[in-house]
């Protein structure tokens, strides 16, 4: 089981820092913010990803304390935000869309679970960066004109935030003896696999820049 999760841990740290290679690349090449807070939203993902591996190779155990780590990923999240809030064009008429109101009312129970395993302010922090990338998630699908590429940023932002809660909740519960059925690898790729698409999503925005 130890030995999965690390193979895991390695497939991600190479996929990311090969998507946090390129897309500095393009930012430095072309100069286009999107790229760069694409690079971040990597950069910052890599870093932590980068310190729970090392953690358990070096001591042979998952990180009993993960501050840095989670200080890492919430960065991500805070980058993925500025992302979507990049790439808007159209006017977000939120108050127009009732179902946004549930979201923080699903953070919030959803934090209160994982606060069962969690620390208080860590659990916190991750609901408050919840909800504002879900919120700009939706309102990018809704109000952003189909097959742009800032639609498709916003389409798999929502898909990573869902994959992430499906993750979360996974890690909560034993699954005892059943190796690599166990659904929080299957979830860890998943991430992994909705991570990379957020490169050709940004590829497409700023290809949609030039024209």
């Amino acid at each position: 089981m130890f030995l999965i999760e690390k193979i895991d841990n390695a497939f991600q740290l190479i996929s990311l820092g090969i998507l946090l290679a390129l897309s500095l690349y393009k930012a430095v090449s072309l100069q286009n913010r999107t790229w760069a807070l694409l690079a971040m939203f990597y950069g910052a993902t890599s870093l932590g990803n980068l310190y729970w591996f090392l953690y358990m190779v070096l001591y042979g155990e998952t990180p009993w304390f993960s501050f840095i780590p989670d200080f890492c990923w919430i960065s991500a999240y805070l980058f993925q935000v500025m992302l979507l809030l990049y790439v808007k064009k159209e006017e977000w008429k939120w108050r127009d869309l009732k179902i946004l109101w549930l979201i923080p009312v699903f953070t919030v129970a959803m934090a209160l679970f994982y606060m069962r395993w969690g620390e208080y302010l860590t659990n916190t922090a991750y609901a408050v960066f919840m909800t504002q990338l879900l919120i700009c998630s939706i309102c990018g699908i809704r109000f952003s004109e189909k097959k742009t590429g800032r639609y498709y940023i916003c389409l798999v932002s929502l898909s990573y935030c869902i994959v992430e809660y499906c993750l979360w909740t996974s890690s909560c519960i034993e699954w005892k003896g059943i190796g690599l059925l166990n659904p929080y690898y299957f979830f860890d790729v998943l991430l992994t696999l909705v991570s990379i698409f957020f490169y050709p999503a940004v590829g497409k925005a700023a290809e949609d820049e030039l024209h």
